[in-house]
């Protein structure tokens, strides 16, 4: 009875190991939910909507699937497919919407640093309107 005890508490603590994440990927994550971009007006929000349209064209490998005020689907839909995908949330049109993207890798090796890349579009959306 204790040696299974031990053992499931083995392997809880294994599987829990298994989910952390590392110093640098926490890092990562930490910057770009401090950068996600946030509407100061109605104006703003459509020219960082522009922006992140703009950014999902260039960075993702796929056609814009689906898209309107709220959401753009630069992805696949389809299992076997190889590339990059990108999808763009806003939670608003007026001030104090964010934009949130998503970025997806559809290969099992080769695939970018995607919290770098949704970094990247944080920064290039924040900047649209700034200029």
């Amino acid at each position: 009875m204790k040696i299974m005890r031990t053992i499931g508490m083995l392997t809880m603590a294994l599987a829990a190991a298994g989910c952390a994440v590392s110093p640098e990927i926490q890092a990562l994550m930490d910057e770009y939910e401090r950068t996600v971009p946030v509407c100061s007006s109605e104006q703003d929000c459509q020219v960082k909507w522009r922006a992140a349209r703009a950014w999902a064209i260039e960075n993702s490998n796929f056609p814009i699937l689906t898209e309107n005020e709220l959401r753009i689907m630069a992805s696949s839909t389809l299992s076997p497919t190889r590339g990059v995908g990108v999808v763009v949330n806003r939670d608003g049109i007026l001030a104090g919407a964010s934009l949130r993207v998503e970025v997806e890798c559809f290969s099992a090796s080769a695939c970018p640093n995607v919290w770098e890349m949704q970094i990247d579009f944080n920064r290039t959306v924040a900047a649209a309107s700034a200029n």
